[in-house]
């Protein structure tokens, strides 16, 4: 019976890593979209309250902050890689398959509402990304600027 016991506390986690592989190769047939991010923060941004910050990364249209796709993370698990997936969209009609253009924008923030925007609220963007090129595309993005979108006090 202990033997049993070892065997499956084992195999558990080759199941569950092998169940994730599939579910990411299913992606890749179907060709869903998908953006690896490099996210980091410009260390004159780091907060000394890092672990009380929300980090948000998410795919916009140009010109939009209506997310596509979005992770949301603590500001202290920075540098990270996020995988944006078409799978992860907000609104079922909004999806990384919608644009053939997109910006990765990474926020951080104290507030616990995403979209409340506060004086130190940080933020920063990729470069566009351009699906034409391939349905699978790499990006970075650092932190480095204050968020100037208009605050809500």
């Amino acid at each position: 019976m202990k033997k049993m016991i070892t065997f499956c506390l084992f195999l558990l986690p080759l199941l569950s890593v092998t169940a994730n592989t599939v579910t990411k190769a299913k992606a890749e047939a179907h060709n869903e979209r998908k953006i690896t991010v490099e996210v980091k923060i410009a260390e004159d941004f780091v907060p000394k309250n890092i672990e009380e910050w929300t980090l948000y990364v998410y795919a916009a249209m140009p010109n939009s902050r209506v997310p596509l796709a979005n992770f949301k993370g603590k500001l202290s698990e920075l540098p990270k890689k996020v995988e944006l997936l078409e799978s992860m969209y907000l609104l079922p009609h909004m999806t990384l398959q919608q644009a053939d253009k997109v910006v990765v924008i990474a926020k951080a923030t104290t507030s616990t509402d995403p979209h409340k925007k506060l004086a130190e609220d940080i933020i920063g963007y990729s470069q566009p990304i351009n699906f034409s090129a391939g349905a699978h595309q790499k990006s970075q993005v650092i932190i480095s600027q204050f968020d100037l979108a208009k605050s809500d006090k």
